[in-house]
């Protein structure tokens, strides 16, 4: 439009300026409730036509510009069909409908009373974002009813007058005893306007209002209405601004839901929506419409809206309630719904179904509201509710999503954090930065605990008179000496049952023939000496060769001692192991009095004294070996061994010996033997050699290769 102060214009200022006054005109039109249209206003106008519509475009923009930010009346779509609310002034009002397109004010609406076909509008009963509802009289059928108009009035847009249409067919595709039922649409003095019911009452914001109601009482309304919601479903209605506001209370104590304004078809998409906008009421809407996903919204976000009710009537407020409409829908989008005994001491099933009610993901809601409907009525009935609630892991993961920290890591946004979660983040993050120090405190603190003598050191030995209980016994004399506290020699059946007992933890120290010590658990503290394998034959005995057995019974020592585990390795590479030879687990000290077993094997240090008695009796003699070498390559834990005629100067053995196999005993812990143990071990073994013969010195130890030894007697050998 030109400027008229521009330099270029003539100067008109005594002139009157016909769009100034086309535009007067239409204001006057419009104040007055003319019933004549925008478009056939701006026809009379013929040569204006161009710039008078431009002009109203601007007014429409500017109006809605200045009513976004200063709202001068309680957006109260819910005042539909009561009668004397107040309409209160509040601003910005977080329970007022979110309105999809700004309206122009009231001056868009007739003068009162205002006649208008068979209906007298009487008095304004409210104004929502949308619409206005009157109370009027109809003349022919002389009763009460109650009148919703477009609240542009005669200055309706085309998406206004299709969204109110919309809403009354919505309204009158129902018939339902708690559903305000629609009678009348048309089209009066440019006026777009429906009829319905009116009900005289109040409606549940003002038991809201009053404070906390009675729990059960609560429960029935929200029953009543989500069996009229339940309806609407059937029919393929989404309420969507369900609210308390928006259920009346009439003078029988009955419900009756009312405002279908935003109402959807389940199966269609709205043209008359905009794409992410957030349209319901921010207190009372589900997570999907806060949002503004219009395709997402389903029965379940009319549920949620029902729970929210609940919460609301049972509480005196919303489930969210914060000091704006954006940050209210932030808090709807992101953060879990409070509990009702944050406020309230609800019955817990009661709790349990609002809970339900108010979960973020539609598909975690009841299914549809008939079945919360029928959960109310069996809270109601004292009979058990079908919901279940929710297990203390989830309320707990629930709690920590609206920590910061871990809110940022499910991309959760927070609008408001409380004390106690600002204090529990803090925490974590000074456990975080103290985590190091704390770790290194508690190894140094671990290994100090574990690296302690035991209070009583045990040792495995053997049987009472075999060298592994008189070497087991020399090192406990030794190791107590060293360490200031008793240790004990235990008597056992052998190595296989020394095994057993190290890995059990009843002992600290075993002494293990070769082929028992295996398993990731166990550790080498010391090579001791070399056992021989002694082939005891009775001295009758005509058999000249250990090949020459087959048939014969064999005592190769008890089933726990490392003996038979020796004897089975011959055998087995002399193909004698296969039921060619009859096996008898005794030790030698019984076998010898056996006359019926003519053969014993005995796995034991060279000079052993109970051999040595055997063969000075004269009634047992020494075998050879066969082939020893072939042997030792089959079991590398054997090795070729010679039996001297020093080791049995009793015995008359021929000079150069009897050729037998060997092994090794060693001196063995755990793997996780405190260090200390093992060092001072090591210490009391080398001190003095133990009276054993052919004791591996501490030097030969060393050199050993291939030895799973302990770390702490791996350091001590490297030590030398």
């Amino acid at each position: 439009m030109p400027d008229p102060t521009s330099s270029n214009q003539p100067e008109e200022s005594d002139l009157p300026d016909p769009i100034d006054e086309a535009f007067v005109a239409y204001l006057k039109a419009r104040d007055a409730g003319g019933s004549d249209s925008r478009a056939d206003f701006i026809e009379r106008f013929p040569e204006l036509k161009s710039q008078l519509s431009e002009l109203l475009d601007a007014a429409d923009l500017i109006e809605q510009l200045a009513g976004s930010n200063g709202a001068t009346e309680k957006a109260d779509p819910a005042a539909d069909t009561r009668a004397g609310v107040r309409i209160d002034s509040i601003g910005d009002d977080l329970e007022a409908t979110l309105a999809i397109t700004p309206v122009p004010g009231e001056g868009a609406g007739p003068q009162l009373p205002f006649e208008m076909g068979d209906y007298v509008l009487e008095s304004v009963l409210g104004r929502g974002g949308m619409g206005v509802v009157y109370l009027g009289h109809q003349k022919n059928l002389d009763r009460p009813v109650a009148v919703k108009m477009i609240r542009s009035g005669v200055l309706a847009g085309r998406d206004e007058i299709k969204r109110f249409c919309s809403e009354a067919k919505a309204a009158a595709k129902l018939k339902h005893p708690n559903i305000v039922a629609v009678h009348h649409f048309g089209l009066e003095a440019g006026h777009y306007y429906f009829s319905m019911d009116y009900v005289e009452g109040f409606d549940l914001s003002k038991k809201v209002d009053d404070g906390p109601q009675d729990c059960r009482e609560a429960a029935r309304y929200v029953r009543d209405v989500a069996a009229a919601i339940h309806h609407a479903h059937q029919r393929g209605l989404l309420h969507r601004d369900l609210k308390p506001g928006n259920v009346l209370i009439d003078a029988c104590d009955q419900v009756h839901v009312t405002d279908f304004g935003l109402a959807k078809h389940v199966d269609a998409e709205s043209s008359l929506t905009n794409s992410g906008a957030a349209i319901g009421t921010p207190n009372y809407m589900a997570p999907e419409q806060a949002s503004g996903d219009h395709e997402a919204t389903c029965p379940q976000s009319d549920v949620y809206s029902l729970g929210a009710i609940l919460f609301a009537l049972i509480t005196g407020r919303p489930p969210f309630v914060t000091d704006s409409v954006m940050q209210t829908l932030m808090q709807v989008i992101h953060r879990p719904a409070p509990a009702l005994r944050s406020f309230c001491d609800a019955p817990a099933d009661l709790e349990t179904i609002v809970e339900k009610c108010l979960q973020k993901e539609p598909q975690q809601r009841y299914a549809t509201a008939e079945a919360l409907a029928d959960d109310l009525d069996r809270f109601l009935n004292g009979q058990p509710i079908r919901a279940r609630p929710r297990t203390p892991l989830q309320r707990g993961l629930d709690w920590l999503s609206e920590v910061p920290i871990f809110a940022a890591l499910i991309g959760r946004r927070l609008m408001h954090t409380s004390d106690s979660h600002r204090r529990f983040q803090s925490m974590m993050l000074l456990l975080v930065l103290s985590l190091p120090m704390i770790l290194a405190a508690v190894l140094f603190g671990a290994r100090m605990l574990h690296d302690r003598l035991p209070s009583e050191p045990k040792i495995a030995g053997g049987p009472t008179g075999d060298v592994y209980a008189h070497v087991a016994g020399e090192l406990a004399n030794r190791l107590q000496q060293a360490v200031d506290r008793p240790v004990e020699a235990l008597t056992t059946e052998g190595s296989v049952d020394n095994l057993k007992r190290l890995l059990a933890g009843d002992v600290d120290l075993a002494i293990l023939q070769a082929s028992a010590v295996r398993g990731e658990q166990v550790s080498v503290i010391a090579p001791l000496y070399y056992e021989a394998l002694h082939l005891i034959a009775r001295s009758n005995l005509e058999i000249k060769k250990l090949s020459q057995i087959v048939g014969e019974r064999v005592a190769i020592g008890s089933q726990q001692s490392g003996s038979q585990l020796a004897a089975h390795m011959l055998f087995d590479s002399l193909g004698l192991d296969n039921g060619e030879v009859e096996f008898v687990y005794q030790p030698f000290q019984q076998s010898r009095l056996d006359e019926t077993i003519p053969i014993s094997i005995v796995c034991v240090a060279r000079g052993s004294k109970i051999v040595a008695a055997a063969l000075q009796s004269k009634q047992f003699r020494l075998l050879a070996v066969d082939d020893p070498l072939n042997i030792s390559l089959d079991h590398p834990t054997l090795r070729p061994l010679q039996i001297l005629p020093t080791d049995y100067p009793a015995a008359d053995l021929p000079e150069d010996g009897i050729a037998t196999v060997g092994t090794t005993a060693f001196l063995a812990t755990r793997r996780n033997a405190p260090s200390v143990l093992v060092t001072a071990t090591l210490e009391a073994l080398y001190r003095n050699e133990i009276s054993v013969p052919r004791m591996i010195t501490r030097q030969q130890a060393a050199e050993w290769q291939g030895l799973a030894l302990h770390p702490a007697a791996r350091a001590f050998y490297e030590s030398e």
